[in-house]
């Protein structure tokens, strides 16, 4: 680990040096924003654009379109070269832009950003070596049968015993009592709660399951959170969907540690009205290897606990997770298999390191934003959009990254996660350049907002991601998206020189209200160069009322 951390300590310093360097020279001859002649007035399309279905369906959406006005279409860039042709075609019968969405992320689950599982204790035996926790957290009364009354002893705090929190001997999913919670609208602040302190070791994996039934449950919204000691910050992340009304299921969840020793234990929930949900069978303890990632910025190392050092290949084997799935948290962890001529003696303690992604909410995981071969990915992508459809513009994903510089190679750069994300978004815009000079290039707003999530203590995001907005020129616009601040961002952007276009209706602006508000407040301000219907649910009945409001709706 020592020889790599020295030859990814010398490259990172000259990437760094060349950054600034590129930083440097973008602001001294900056990026101008291609001639506009036209608002844009796009129609967003998100679907799996690899189906040649969803194709057929965007297509058949193109004379509406034209018909209300829209003027270009933002999609998946990965559409099946046989139906490039009728796209383009489409495209120019009706009179819309092309715009390609690229970036979206790592092509192969191992480049996801990683967090360090440190120094995890593993025990050889019969040629193996498995995990044996050194440091077992224990939850206090877990599977809730230790009740007095409504009482469930162990746990700190309980929410309303006997009004909203209860013990039930007759639904249980296993021994005599279960945790019954109903009528959560009872408590002032519809919290209902169970909460504990826990012991952690710092920079472990860890898993929780857990068995829930639920009946009538308005909103069906119960957690699972693992709190810092102050209660100031989340340490696990991960959320989990529930029906309104389900028979008893299992569920896993997988958090890091992060730099925290020991947690506070919560489950529940913060904003329950109506309806009933069971708990039970609720445990909590150390993982290893689940999920372990391979690449050169995550690197995995077995050492003696008197220092000595092990070697892949030659001591045992090499350390996969042939179930490896960054978005389902768990499954059976693998062991590390020892070769026939170990060094490792039967009953030795090793101390395993290594990285492994984290879910954020139910699915969301954040790709590594240092390794070179995610810039390799994107450049096929542009080739390949390019290539196969001309687009008029690009559009880059980089927005609600929640876990960034947390690899060992995203670590070695030294740079702030808005550094970090600075370098990343100017290295993706040139890619775009170096292969369509001419095509404009557009980002989503919020991982360079400070008025959104450029900002500290962001998820799993491993510091301050304010400065991330030194990354864009005046030739990168801003797909702006926050409609809760009706424009109050906007200002921001523009006094960067950076053009914008209002990102609305998200599944919500039926009538177009909300989009003429934002409209309104942002009048006068420079660089408003138009507006999307933006709909993640495959909604567009209001695509027609919508644009109506957002640009008078008829084509010009």
């Amino acid at each position: 680990m020592e020889n790599y951390y020295s030859r990814t300590l010398l490259k990172s310093l000259l990437a760094l040096i060349l950054s600034i360097f590129c930083l440097k020279s973008a602001q001294a001859a900056p990026q101008t924003p291609p001639p506009t002649a036209k608002p844009k007035h796009w129609l967003f399309i998100w679907r799996d654009m690899s189906n040649p279905k969803e194709v057929d369906r965007m297509i058949a959406r193109f004379p509406r379109a034209q018909k209300d006005g829209y003027n270009g279409v933002a999609f998946s860039y990965n559409v099946p070269a046989a139906k490039a042709p009728e796209l383009k075609q489409a495209a120019q019968k009706y009179g819309l832009d092309l715009i390609t969405i690229v970036m979206g992320g790592a092509h192969d689950p191992n480049y996801m950003e990683g967090v360090l599982s440190k120094d995890a204790l593993f025990v050889a035996q019969g040629g193996t070596a498995s995990l044996r926790p050194d440091n077992p957290t224990q939850v206090l009364n877990a599977d809730f049968e230790d009740a007095t009354g409504n009482h469930f002893k162990g746990w700190t705090l309980q929410d309303d015993e006997g009004v909203t929190t209860f013990a039930d001997h007759d639904v249980v999913h296993s021994g005599k009592t279960s945790l019954r919670m109903e009528n959560v609208g009872k408590n002032e602040a519809r919290h209902c709660r169970l909460a504990q302190p826990i012991k952690l070791q710092p920079h472990r994996q860890y898993h929780i399951s857990f068995w829930l039934k639920s009946e009538n449950l308005a909103p069906a919204d119960p957690e699972v959170k693992v709190l810092s000691p102050d209660t100031a910050h989340e340490i696990n992340f991960q959320t989990f969907h529930t029906e309104r009304t389900q028979d008893w299921t299992h569920y896993d969840l997988v958090f890091n540690s992060l730099d925290y020793d020991s947690g506070l234990l919560y489950l529940g929930s913060w904003s329950g009205k109506d309806g009933k949900m069971w708990w039970d069978d609720l445990k909590v303890e150390e993982i290893g290897l689940v999920n372990v990632l391979r690449r050169p910025g995550c690197p995995v190392t077995v050492r003696g606990e008197n220092g000595t050092i092990y070697q892949e290949g030659q001591d045992y084997q090499r350390i996969v997770d042939p179930n490896l799935h960054p978005w389902q948290a768990y499954h059976e962890p693998p062991v590390i298999k020892l070769t026939q001529n170990t060094r490792i003696t039967p009953g030795q303690r090793l101390r395993v390191s290594y990285y492994h992604p984290i879910i954020v909410y139910e699915d969301r995981i954040t790709s590594c934003l240092s390794e070179p071969k995610i810039f390799e990915d994107w450049r096929q992508e542009v080739q390949q959009a390019n290539t196969l459809l001309h687009p008029a513009a690009f559009f880059m994903s980089h927005d609600e990254l929640r876990t960034i510089n947390q690899c060992a190679l995203c670590q070695s750069k030294h740079m702030t996660p808005g550094e970090l994300l600075a370098w990343n978004v100017h290295q993706a815009a040139q890619i775009i350049r170096d292969i369509r000079p001419d095509a404009e290039i557009w980002v989503w707003n919020d991982m360079f907002d400070p008025m959104h999530n450029a900002v500290d203590h962001f998820y799993a995001v491993n510091g301050s991601l304010k400065g991330s907005w030194k990354g864009l020129d005046p030739g990168i616009g801003i797909v702006n998206w926050h409609g809760g601040l009706m424009g109050k961002n906007s200002q921001f952007f523009a006094d960067l020189g950076l053009r914008q276009i209002l990102s609305g209706y998200y599944d919500g602006d039926e009538d177009g209200s909300a989009i003429s508000k934002w409209i309104a407040n942002t009048k006068g301000i420079p660089g408003i160069a138009g507006a999307m219907y933006t709909t993640w649910e495959d909604k567009y009945d209001a695509m027609d009322v919508w644009a109506q409001k957002a640009w008078g709706g008829k084509a010009q």
